[in-house]
């Protein structure tokens, strides 16, 4: 059983889907893309990270610890499907590859045990996007839905889940941009049900400096280079989830084991053409929270929690603003 490893997740990016900032029907789609890169068309990501120290418990017992060595590519592709008036409809499909090796097991219990080696995970996801732009009390406001399915093949699928919002645009000028709102998420491996958005970009000098903010998602200070190349620092929120058949009876039959992560470091984007964005960045990746739930549970209900040192990361990632 490979289920607390620190590495064994696949990218689970839907619940991050509808966080749209406010201003993107308002102002240019490429340059809110080259803020915002969960807005491009399509994107290939390859992460590499250093060996890190996990430590699990099974219903509150010690279960294991050891090391986990990891890799990951994950990708994703929008595609529109229909826009009329104010309402947006799309699809984006995910893929996710998880690659990790475990060593140096310690086990304190018979069974089950976590078993050492190379091991990959695979998962999927499809998700229907819905966005309307309309007027609440004369005041501008966005509505999103997300329905996704995920699998771990193209036969079953493992999980539904809804995300919804709703976003105020409050400032828009052309050196400056608020939205605040809430996100609603029903999703068994959510730690809350409804988190508060923020979205919020501002230049801060004219030599090319911004500030983004895309709350939950993350938030980062950026510097252009060139009118084609930019260096940036921040941080960045994602979350992870893979399924198990367990042949333990120690286990439940089915379970996933989630995650959240955050990555933390400086890195460089350069904008090869028109559509093509090269991104490379560094730094280190704290895994915040990480438990394993039965099918059917809630992730306060989780039957193993592990706890992982932050690692090194290494990315390069390949992407295209909209087309």
């Amino acid at each position: 059983m490979l289920f607390c490893s620190a590495g064994t997740y696949a990218q689970n990016m839907f619940s991050m889907s509808s966080l749209h900032p406010a201003d993107t029907l308002r102002s240019n789609a490429d340059e809110q893309a080259l803020r915002y890169p969960s807005l491009r068309q399509a994107s290939v990501t390859a992460d590499i990270f250093g060996s890190g120290h996990f430590d699990s418990k099974l219903d509150g017992k010690d279960l294991a610890d050891g090391k986990s060595r990891n890799a990951r590519i994950s990708s994703f592709f929008s595609i529109p499907i229909s826009s009329w008036g104010g309402n947006v409809i799309g699809a984006t499909i995910y893929h996710n590859e998880q690659f990790y090796k475990v060593q140096k097991v310690n086990n304190q219990l018979a069974d089950p045990q976590i078993n050492t080696g190379d091991k990959n995970k695979s998962t999927l996801g499809l998700s229907l996007n819905f966005s309307r732009t309309d007027l609440l009390f004369h005041t501008p406001v966005i509505y999103s839905a997300v329905f996704t399915g995920i699998s771990d093949n193209l036969n079953t699928i493992k999980r539904f889940n809804f995300n919804g919002s709703i976003s105020f645009p409050l400032k828009h000028t052309a050196d400056e941009s608020l939205s605040v709102g809430a996100l609603v998420l029903i999703d068994p491996s959510a730690a809350s049900p409804v988190l508060p958005v923020v979205n919020y970009f501002r230049k801060l000098n004219s030599r090319g400096l911004d500030l983004i903010v895309g709350f939950p998602q993350g938030a980062s200070v950026k510097q252009a280079i060139s009118h084609k190349a930019w260096i940036y620092l921040g941080t960045t929120a994602n979350t992870y989830v893979s399924f198990y058949h367990s042949g333990s009876s120690a286990l439940p039959e089915r379970f996933s084991y989630n995650t959240v992560e955050l990555k933390t470091g400086p890195g460089v984007e350069y904008l090869l053409g028109k559509y093509v964005v090269l991104g490379i960045s560094g730094g280190v990746n704290s895994i915040v929270s990480a438990r394993t739930i039965a099918k059917g549970s809630s992730y306060n209900d989780a039957f193993s929690r592990t706890t992982s040192k932050a690692t090194p990361y290494g990315e390069f990632r390949i992407s295209l603003l909209p087309f």
